[in-house]
């Protein structure tokens, strides 16, 4: 089975090839909606852990068709938690434009012991028009969803290439795991916010597993499109767990924002230790509707 969604058309990197006489003039740093996070709480009707599937989507100004923010099939599942019940976003597949009105919409399931036991968690609907700074709630009988997003002015998107990492004498970069997060760090340089685990967008976690690196070292991303304030910076922070699952190593890295190109910048995760290098294409957004 298969969810009838018709993708963004649009690619996040729509103008990153467009030299600084050559950008359209529908191409601008604008209002974006940073989507930190997707949290859903169980009501008394609803008994933790529970495997869902479906979507989570938003349409803007720019194209109406999905752009999805979570998105799994009925052959694969997320398992929802009592002590972890976010949903491991993939999404969205370009930034979400809010100079306009966005739509936001939720088709959750849970999946029971066969297709025909599959129940609906949640179905709905809600319009973001600039009015709330910090999230929404959206709730029925079974279940609260809560959503934790930021609006980002003069922004534009970022798309994360790749992290590829280099071991050092054979040595597996991340024996017991790791995580890579990103956020937009205002102009001012205020950690407060910028460092907030609440305001970071999670590229890739282990979660108590093994780093997911593909072939050659680059690391599988969960999520790839961020937005960034063209007058700030883009934060990375790369973190090696230790046997603990705590941080045994960190390594941050800020990068200069850009209207259009890509950007390459490394470093190593300690002294001696793994180098990683990260790419990253830099795209303005369009201002509105483009046939």
């Amino acid at each position: 089975r298969t969810l009838k969604t018709r993708p963004a058309l649009l690619s996040p990197m729509l103008y990153t090839h467009c030299t600084p006489r050559r950008i359209p003039i529908e191409a601008l740093a604008g209002s974006t909606l940073q989507i930190y996070s997707i949290k859903i709480s169980a009501t008394k009707n609803l008994t933790l852990p529970v495997e869902v599937y479906g979507v989570v989507a938003a349409r803007d100004t720019a194209d109406r068709h999905r752009n999805p923010i979570f998105l799994r099939r009925s052959n694969y599942c997320q398992k929802l938690e009592e002590n972890d019940s976010f949903l491991c976003l993939d999404g969205p597949v370009r930034a979400i434009v809010s100079m306009g009105t966005v739509y936001f919409e939720i088709q959750l399931k849970v999946k029971g012991a066969s297709e025909s036991e599959d129940k609906a968690l949640i179905s709905t609907y809600f319009f973001y028009n600039g009015d709330s700074s910090g999230g929404h709630v959206a709730k029925n009988d079974f279940c609260t969803v809560e959503f934790c997003w930021e609006q980002l002015r003069q922004s534009v998107q970022a798309t994360i290439l790749s992290v590829l990492v280099t071991s050092v004498d054979g040595k597996l970069p991340f024996p017991h795991g790791g995580r890579v997060v990103c956020s937009s760090q205002p102009q001012d340089g205020n950690e407060d916010i910028a460092g907030l685990s609440s305001r970071q967008v999670v590229l890739v976690d282990s979660e108590g597993g093994r780093m997911p690196i593909a072939e050659h070292g680059y690391l599988e991303l969960s999520r790839e499109v961020v937005s960034v304030e063209l007058n700030g910076k883009l934060k990375v922070l790369i973190e090696a767990y230790s046997t603990t699952q705590s941080a045994e190593s960190a390594q941050v890295i800020l990068i200069t924002p850009k209207k259009s190109n890509i950007t390459k910048v490394a470093c190593s995760l300690y002294a001696g230790g793994p180098k990683v290098e990260i790419t990253v294409a830099w795209s303005l957004i369009p201002s509105k509707m483009l046939n």
